[in-house]
């Protein structure tokens, strides 16, 4: 019975991982990387021709949920609207 709890308990371990934690740390993981692109763009883009985006807990949630192509969809937005 004993062991039977234990193999209960790794496979749980196992669907918390996979349905869970996966996500957040793939959000996280675009989150901080589009930051880092979203600050090179800001520093970097006014010789160009990109305004200055302002970094906000929305344009975070844009960012982590399409990582790159957010970062360009954010910076595109806040140059032409």
């Amino acid at each position: 019975m004993e062991y039977a709890s234990i193999a209960v308990g790794i496979v749980l371990l196992f669907i918390v991982n996979k349905f869970i934690l996966a996500p957040i740390r793939r959000l996280a993981i675009n989150t901080v990387i589009g930051l880092f692109m979203l600050y090179i763009i800001n520093s970097y883009g006014s010789i160009v021709g990109l305004h200055h985006v302002d970094v906000n807990p929305l344009v975070g949630l844009v960012i982590g949920f399409f990582g790159v192509p957010g970062v360009i969809i954010v910076t595109l937005f806040y140059t032409f609207v």
